[in-house]
């Protein structure tokens, strides 16, 4: 039975969690939206960092466009393939981001609609009708729909009127195709020290130093190319993340003895058709730290910014809300804990969504109330009927007799870092890694498996 209710999730709580906020009932999440978007102009009127008042400097677009609300949940879909180009994406999405600097830099903006998606709260009929997929950025044009944020650009280079994002000679689109293969390479390599506790890693001063040579490979300009095109669009979002992050998390400046990246920064912010696209860096700042978590005392982890939006205020702990009597049913929670995980997937699964309210934790910084909610002081317990039951399997066991919904039998959940693929020869277990993927309930709590990797082989040492 698959799950097709996209719940928001909230924000995991800390020890600065106070009841200022109590739940608020579903028909008060367009209220809870506008404070995530008061939030945000808080979070701006803030003192900046030095690469954040940096990154804060780049000069206003001259061409001003009313950008439309994120559509939600509860939002209805446009008239979907009526003629109209649509380009559905996240405003803070590095993905998202390259495609709307494309049709910017094209001169698009009357001929490419933009429908922004709020990630944490999406529509259902966006993968039911428009990209099965269910991300983003895609692309509605001709009747068809197109994904993939590189794909994309190329896409909306080729078909559309509007200067050229590949130049003709032959040498720079040899290597700009190397720079496109590179990509993921590098953002992992940037990525990984991010979510480490240990100082900027080899790996990710050589990835900086591969690019400034990139950068240093044509004298007619400062761009990868010399000239603006594709690459510098491919590159330019997770740069302008990566200035911020590391400048505020690691105390590394990514420019400082790169004299090509740091002209690359001062020019591209020059350009109106990405700065259109850039969010607040203070924002981007904390929205990125919110997603460093524990899980019962483990290493930090990232989770992917796209798609963990911050969803509700913070509560603080000078409250003890949840002695109030309501008889409330809650799960207590880690958005990046597999045990968690394994109680969430059961009440999705069992579609509890409604009936068992999720409480997430922050467990690298827990609320003092939570360990008289439940002694051990780990994720997942269950409030149900005054009582309070822990321990990852006896949860599901629980959930499953005491609730309605679809039976359920245990799950056992492997993971590895050896070279071997446990399905290999197993045709069953291929099987139900397959069907598993086809169900709402569970994909709904999947976290990045490149994170989940890299968290997994710093618990172990590996």
């Amino acid at each position: 039975m698959n799950s097709l209710a996209f719940l928001r999730c909230p924000s995991p709580l800390t020890r600065a969690s106070t009841s200022a906020y109590l739940p608020v009932p579903s028909a008060l999440i367009k209220i809870r939206r506008s404070r995530r978007t008061a939030a945000a102009h808080r979070i701006a009127a803030q003192k900046p960092s030095r690469i954040v008042a940096m990154a804060a400097a780049a000069p206003a677009s001259s061409v001003k466009e009313d950008l439309p609300t994120p559509l939600t949940s509860a939002s209805e879909p446009p008239p979907l393939f009526d003629g109209t180009t649509r380009l559905y994406v996240a405003y803070h999405c590095p993905f998202a981001q390259r495609a709307w600097i494309a049709r910017n830099y094209k001169g698009l903006h009357d001929k490419v609609k933009i429908v922004a998606i709020d990630l944490a709260d999406r529509p259902a009929w966006y993968k039911e009708k428009v990209y099965p997929e269910n991300k983003v950025p895609s692309l509605e044009h001709n009747n068809q729909v197109k994904g993939e944020s590189l794909d994309l650009v190329k896409y909306i280079d080729s078909n559309f009127e509007g200067p050229s994002l590949l130049p003709d000679d032959a040498a720079k689109k040899q290597f700009a195709e190397e720079l496109l293969a590179y990509t993921d390479e590098f953002n992992k390599a940037l990525y990984s020290s991010i979510i480490s506790k240990e100082d900027v890693s080899k790996e990710t001063v050589a990835a900086l130093d591969k690019i400034e040579a990139a950068l240093g490979k044509f004298s007619d300009g400062p761009f990868f190319l010399g000239q603006f095109s594709l690459v510098d669009i491919a590159y330019v979002p997770f740069i302008e993340r990566f200035q911020i992050f590391y400048s505020n998390i690691k105390n590394y400046d990514i420019t400082e003895g790169r004299p090509n990246l740091q002209k690359f920064i001062e020019e591209v912010n020059k350009i109106d058709a990405y700065t259109q696209t850039k969010q607040d860096p203070h924002f981007l700042l904390e929205h990125t730290k919110k997603r460093l978590g524990f899980c019962n005392g483990s290493s930090s982890s990232y989770v992917d910014i796209c798609f963990r939006a911050a969803t509700s205020p913070r509560w603080h702990n000078q409250t003890d809300w949840w002695k109030s009597g309501e008889k409330k049913n809650r799960l207590y929670m880690s958005y990046v804990c597999p045990y968690a995980q394994r109680a969430w997937i059961t009440r999705n699964y069992k579609g509890l969504q409604e009936k068992i309210k999720l409480v997430p934790m922050d467990t690298a910084d827990k609320p003092a109330w939570y360990k008289k909610v439940y002694l051990k002081n780990m994720v997942p317990s269950l409030e149900h009927n005054n009582i309070i039951i822990g321990e990852s399997l006896d949860v599901i066991k629980y959930m499953d007799s005491h609730f309605d919904g679809p039976k359920l039998t245990t799950n056992i959940f492997f993971a590895a870092i050896k070279d071997y693929d446990m399905a290999e020869g197993r045709v069953n277990i291929r099987r139900f890694i397959e069907e598993m993927n086809m169900i709402e309930a569970y994909t709904q709590t999947k976290q990045d498996p490149q994170m989940l990797l890299a968290l997994t082989k710093k618990k172990l040492g590996v």
